[in-house]
């Protein structure tokens, strides 16, 4: 594509993208960075490893100094990896043919005595001879062995489909000159005499763009220069302290510092017209200044790097949006920074108050702390003793009673029976014997002489019959026993048999006197149950013996009925004592014996239920063990616990007044983003709708005397270049 066809379409469709992208240069131009270059000093070897341009994917064979082969391959020394990544054209419908470093060896004070020019012809088609044109003197191949033929200034190289890298010498000026300046305690100073010297030293870069291009912005002539950036760099040793940089930066890499100024000069002038609201928001300096306490001063070197800023945008359809895009993303991001630096000032507030309770309830936990300690110690104690004491308990379970202990609890249980008896229970139970023994109810439960009383009244006692009446007799005792009512149909054993089963149960229960009666009656008949119920220890007479003399004896006698009816009731009435004695007896037997087997089962029992292992795979007395050790580790604990509460108590004040800074600043920063929406964006928006639109022609224009700047010495016809200058000082050291 021809030039006037890329400045037409420049014009037309990449005017926006072409402003924007000068003006990153502009901004952003302290992010380029500078490499050091190996090259020969005032003796002027033209053989230079650093004027060897390694984008060719050409393998060739680099020479040294001798022009000896030392390998093949792409020859990548550090200098052109970090020039190829400074000065890479990305402009697209362009294709490179010429890539141009210019080597300026230049005195301290930054005059240039010898001006070394390394050209890497790009053989893209792989063609056998490339056309050149080159002013260049010393001409010499630098990778590889093709040759050339010259015609004046018109180079052919028989490239055999390689790329042709080589390199000769000018006398010609370079387009940007830079002067270096040097003060020692605020006064100018040789850099001969500066050498050893030791003080506050300022070392001035100053650059001057010596282009110049007439172009027509709307109908109007204007002089506009290529838009340069130059970038400097150099390495300062341990005898550099207080470093301080204008128009730059400083890097520490632990044993060096590295120091990077940067300028653009000539951009000032092509962009004349600007407003003052503008220039004061876009620094487009042309000068780079260093300044630092030094002993015994030298300076191994300074690199310098200028490259065309127009070779260094991207023009590529689609690569960014346009400007007045991106003036609105950054008008609605400054929106969202200044609304979300307000929710986080509210957050903090928020915050803030959460940390005060917070900081509230660790400082009462703090307060409590040493009462904890004690609460533990105490529990420690606590688990200690009923460890102890279950462990006894334990012990005394599994040791069998003593005789004395066996009678002690059989005197006592029987004591207790006489003396409720004493209180009233005889009469209680002989009222309830005699009313069963004389009365009973019939079905339509009116009241009747009983079956015994009857048949004694009637005289039909015999021989015979007293067996009958003595059955009678059991089975109204064991009924009333059982809690049955005179009437029932049960007979005598099934009462006895209810009577037992109360035992057994009150047994499984481990009531002591249910226990006792049922070892005593477990194999008594139901008369035997009976007479239990009516003698006492030692009676002569048995309960049918009594019963059939009694009535005998009342019968002989001959009385009238109302003798006979005296005598049943006497002798029922005397019956029922008897049967309440025995009562008395029995029970009082069955308490002793009970308090005994009925305290062996219980001790059996709790013994087995404190000794039985649970699901968590202890018992009572092992469980009780393990937490005497436990509380015993808590308690051991506890100092390092109220330690950790005290760091955390002191921490929690540190943080309480960290964050107090913190909330400060949240509400600092959301004054701060209003402001700087406000008076920043606001203003650069302004600035921007009013100045920098205006001003896209005079950008345009800058970036067309970019474009048409390719070449430091000269190229064929059909051939596009680019080109970047690399500038050397010399070092300054004392005399040896």
């Amino acid at each position: 594509m021809k030039l006037p066809e890329l400045k037409r379409k420049f014009r037309n469709r990449y005017v926006i993208r072409i402003a924007a992208g000068v003006l990153t240069v502009a901004l952003l131009g302290s992010g380029m960075t500078a490499v050091a270059v190996q090259a020969d000093t005032r003796s002027g070897s033209a053989k230079t490893e650093a004027s060897v341009n390694t984008e060719s994917k050409d393998e060739g064979a680099a020479k040294t100094d001798d022009g000896e082969k030392t390998g093949t391959g792409k020859k990548e020394t550090d200098t052109d990896s970090g020039l190829s990544d400074l000065v890479s054209v990305e402009v697209s419908d362009k294709e490179i043919g010429k890539e141009e470093s210019v080597y300026l060896l230049c005195d301290a004070d930054g005059t240039v005595h010898d001006t070394i020019v390394s050209d890497h012809l790009i053989n893209s088609d792989k063609k056998d001879t490339l056309s050149d044109s080159s002013p260049l003197s010393e001409i010499e191949n630098v990778k590889g062995d093709e040759t050339y033929t010259q015609n004046g200034e018109s180079l052919t190289w028989q490239a055999d489909g390689n790329d042709i890298f080589y390199q000769g010498k000018s006398g010609e000026e370079a387009p940007v000159s830079q002067k270096v300046t040097y003060y020692l305690d605020g006064e100018e100073i040789t850099p001969e005499e500066l050498a050893g010297k030791s003080g506050k030293v300022t070392i001035h870069f100053e650059y001057t763009n010596h282009t110049s291009f007439e172009e027509t912005i709307d109908g109007e002539k204007h002089n506009v220069k290529v838009p340069f950036a130059a970038v400097t760099a150099m390495v300062l040793d341990d005898h550099f302290s207080n470093i301080e940089v204008k128009n730059g930066k400083v890097e520490n890499n632990g044993d060096n510092t590295i120091v990077i100024g940067y300028a653009l000069p000539g951009i000032s002038d092509s962009l004349d017209g600007l407003d003052s609201d503008f220039t004061e928001d876009l620094e487009l300096p042309e000068d780079f200044e260093v300044t630092a306490d030094v002993e015994d001063f030298k300076l191994d070197t300074a690199m310098t790097i200028v490259a065309n800023a127009g070779s260094i945008i991207s023009m590529k359809e689609g690569d960014a949006s346009s400007l007045n895009q991106m003036v609105s993303d950054l008008q609605d991001a400054s929106g969202e920074l200044k609304k979300g630096s307000k929710d986080l000032a509210k957050g903090m507030d928020s915050f803030q108050k959460g940390l005060a309770d917070y900081a509230s309830g660790m400082g009462e936990l703090y307060s409590k702390s040493g009462d904890l300690g004690k609460g533990v110690n105490t529990l420690n104690k606590s688990a200690a003793s009923i460890s102890k004491g279950i462990q006894s308990l334990d012990k005394g379970l599994n040791t069998k009673m003593s005789d004395a202990e066996k009678k002690n609890a059989q005197e006592t249980a029987a004591k207790a029976v006489v003396q409720e008896f004493k209180n009233g229970k005889t009469k209680e139970v002989a009222d309830q014997i005699y009313a069963s023994l004389r009365y009973q109810k019939n079905k339509d439960g009116s009241t009747a002489d009983g079956q015994l009383y009857t048949s004694l009244y009637d005289g039909a006692y015999s021989a015979n019959a007293a067996e009958a009446v003595y059955g009678e007799v059991v089975r109204q005792v064991l009924l009333k026993a059982a809690g049955q009512p005179a009437d029932s149909k049960l007979t005598a054993d099934q009462a006895a048999e209810a009577i037992k089963s109360v035992y057994a149960k009150g047994a499984q229960a481990q009531d002591p006197t249910a226990t006792a009666m049922y070892a005593v009656t477990n194999g008594m008949t139901s008369a035997q149950l009976a007479e239990l119920l009516y003698a006492k220890s030692g009676a002569r007479d048995t309960l049918f013996s009594k019963t059939q003399s009694t009535i005998q004896a009342q019968l002989a006698a001959g009385r009238s009925n109302g003798q006979v009816s005296a005598a049943v009731e006497k002798s029922l009435q005397e019956l029922s004592l008897k049967l309440a004695g025995a009562c008395e007896s029995a029970a009082s037997q069955a308490a002793g014996s009970a308090a005994v087997s009925g305290a062996e089962s219980a001790k059996k029992t709790i013994a087995e239920q404190i000794e039985a292992v649970q699901s968590n795979g202890y018992s009572l007395v092992t469980g009780s063990a393990a937490l005497s050790k436990g509380t015993q580790s808590i308690a051991d604990q506890v100092p390092t616990l109220t330690d950790g509460i005290t760091a955390l108590h002191k921490a929690t004040a540190k943080l309480v007044k960290g964050a107090d800074k913190l909330q400060d600043g949240s509400h600092d920063l959301s004054d701060g983003m209003l402001e700087f929406d406000e008076e920043g964006i606001s203003k650069i928006v302004n600035s921007y709708n009013g100045d920098i639109k205006p001003l896209t022609g005079k950008i345009q224009a800058m970036l067309d005397a970019g474009e048409e700047y390719q070449t430091f010495t000269s190229l064929a016809d059909g051939v596009n270049g680019s080109v970047k200058f690399i500038y050397k000082l010399d070092a300054i050291k004392s005399e040896e």
